[in-house]
């Protein structure tokens, strides 16, 4: 079943709120994203912040991408690019959490499934802008 593209910009929006939500847990309370989302290594703030800016940079763009149509395929390309690359990054440090984290299979799992799903949407995207 081909993906509607009358649903991008909602699309756009859902996936910006992925990458925004995130972020701002990271500025808001760095810790505890560290403590349950991003325990792999020593915690470093400023490597979380770096973390936080990419991503919500991704996310604002998305949302734009929402209300203008001549963002929406670059906008997910770049976001199926960051997550398919976010979720491989997951997977050669799947054993690599710290224990009691709830980062790992889970996560590495989580983020290729929301890889896969940016597929349909930026095909629908590319195809509406280059008929």
């Amino acid at each position: 079943m081909p993906f509607n593209p009358r649903h991008l910009a909602l699309v756009c929006v859902a996936l910006g709120l992925t990458q925004l939500v995130p972020a701002l847990w990271i500025v808001v309370a760095p810790h505890s994203f560290f403590a349950h989302v991003g325990p792999f290594g020593a915690y470093n703030g400023h490597y979380l912040g770096d973390a936080a800016a990419f991503q919500a940079g991704i996310g604002v763009a998305l949302i734009a991408a929402a209300r203008f149509e001549a963002l929406r395929a670059g906008a997910l390309a770049i976001a199926a690019a960051s997550i398919g690359f976010h979720a491989i990054n997951h997977w050669i440090d799947v054993d690599n959490a710290h224990a009691g984290s709830d980062a790992g299979l889970t996560d590495a799992v989580l983020l290729t499934l929301l890889a896969l799903l940016t597929v349909a949407p930026l095909r629908a995207a590319v195809e509406r802008t280059n008929p």
